[in-house]
């Protein structure tokens, strides 16, 4: 991998050698065993609920697509139930933002910008889905002039010890705080709200520090919540939990709980699982027994490299930890791909419909400009936009086939030679 695209991996080397810095620290939290005990059983039952609720809203969704087909004399044609995907990256949503734009310009009818019935996000994925969920190419300019003007404004370094494990982050998440506030207001509650109305669903993720789980977060009836309130701060806070990168950025407690960066968990995700999925379209059909099964297709917008390019490593903490992290990363969203793919074939094959799962990342060869210790570079966002803008308006650029990372060498170029030992 060249210069350019390791060192966008310079931040974790700063979280691990947080780490090894000294003992002092934040004062801890405290809660009885029995508080803490009710808070796990609490978890587990809400989610149960939860996922109960995310289906029944599918189900909803079906039908409600169904009678749209039915008013305009397409009762026996079946419709496609799209799903987007929307990956963890930090800075590299710049490129998520490019493709969804570049879609928008696309003419080839099957490969057309769908209205998504369902949109999930991590970190700056998270940031990404509830403009991907409005759809509208205002909605998509409105997110992309975000990353167009994020700077280390956004991220602003907490003093010259910023270190020191007393500190609650390396950088103060208050520009971006401000930032989510200004773009989510009252009128994007509005449009999530409608959304919520035609059951179509928003769900984006955090991780739950202290209990050690994935926390998916349904949007939607939060934002009808903040609409009859007008206060939109909890969905603000689900947003800054799921961006909030460890040690780079603080935790943010949502209902006396500690949230952080999705991507901890998951890089990527659905929301409910294949059985769950194949349950309810099986329950449409038995509900509409002379309508064809609706076919599904998962788009996955990955925000970030797949490939690990060979490269010769000193014998050192900082480049053999540095390149841990990256083959970590690396293989952590290959396998999510190749689980995404399985699942989908599996749920095609289950009910004897169509089901295609096609994602996107930024390709290997793209060399990004040179930085070092920034969160947000604009000219290496600037570039990444401009890619997933090219990639995104050329259908040719969506891929089928998850690269196998079991398959010894498949996650390497053997034409790419080690680059120098650094």
């Amino acid at each position: 991998m060249s210069l350019a695209h390791r060192t966008v991996l310079v931040l974790p080397l700063f979280l691990v050698a947080s780490v090894i810095i000294g003992c002092g620290s934040t004062p801890p939290r405290a809660m009885s065993e029995q508080a803490f005990a009710e808070r796990l059983a609490g978890h587990e039952a809400e989610s149960l609920e939860q996922r109960d609720d995310i289906a029944e809203r599918l189900l909803r969704r079906l039908e409600y697509r169904h009678a749209e087909e039915a008013d305009q004399g397409r009762a026996d044609e079946p419709f496609t139930y799209e799903i987007l995907m929307l990956s963890s990256g930090g800075q590299f949503g710049a490129f998520g933002v490019g493709v969804l734009q570049g879609w928008s310009e696309v003419e080839d009818p099957a490969f057309q910008r769908p209205e998504f019935d369902l949109v999930t996000g991590v970190s700056t994925g998270a940031l990404i889905a509830p403009f991907s969920l409005l759809g509208t190419d205002d909605s998509i300019d409105r997110i992309d002039q975000l990353y167009r003007e994020a700077s280390d404004h956004l991220a602003t370094l907490r003093g010259l010890l910023f270190f020191l494990p007393r500190q609650p982050s390396f950088f103060d998440n208050q520009p971006l705080a401000d930032r989510i506030a200004s773009e989510l207001d009252l009128a994007t509650m509005r449009g999530i709200a409608d959304a919520h109305a035609e059951h179509r669903k928003l769900l984006l993720g955090s991780t739950d520090l202290d209990l050690g789980r994935f926390r998916i977060w349904d949007v939607g009836p939060k934002a009808v919540r903040a609409l009859e309130t007008r206060d939109p701060d909890e969905v603000h806070r689900i947003l800054l939990s799921s961006a909030a990168i460890p040690a780079a950025f603080p935790p943010v407690e949502i209902d006396g709980a500690l949230y952080a960066d999705g991507a901890v968990a998951q890089g990527a995700f659905v929301g409910l699982d294949r059985e769950e999925i194949v349950q309810v379209f099986r329950e449409f059909r038995e509900r509409n027994p002379d309508a064809p099964m609706p076919k599904l297709r998962f788009w996955m917008i990955v925000n970030g490299f797949l490939d690990v390019d060979p490269e010769l490593i000193r014998a050192s903490w900082v480049p053999g930890a540095r390149r841990s992290i990256e083959i970590l990363t690396s293989y952590a969203m290959r396998v999510t791909l190749r689980h995404m793919q399985f699942g989908v074939e599996l749920i095609g094959s289950d009910l004897d419909t169509q089901a295609d799962f096609l994602y996107i990342a930024v390709p290997h060869d793209l060399e990004l400009p040179l930085q070092t210790q920034r969160l947000f570079d604009p000219q290496v966002m600037e570039k990444l936009a401009a890619e997933g803008k090219r990639r995104g308006q050329d259908p040719r650029s969506w891929r089928t086939e998850a690269l196998a990372p079991e398959i010894p060498g498949s996650a390497i170029d053997l034409d790419r030679a080690p680059s120098e030992t650094r």
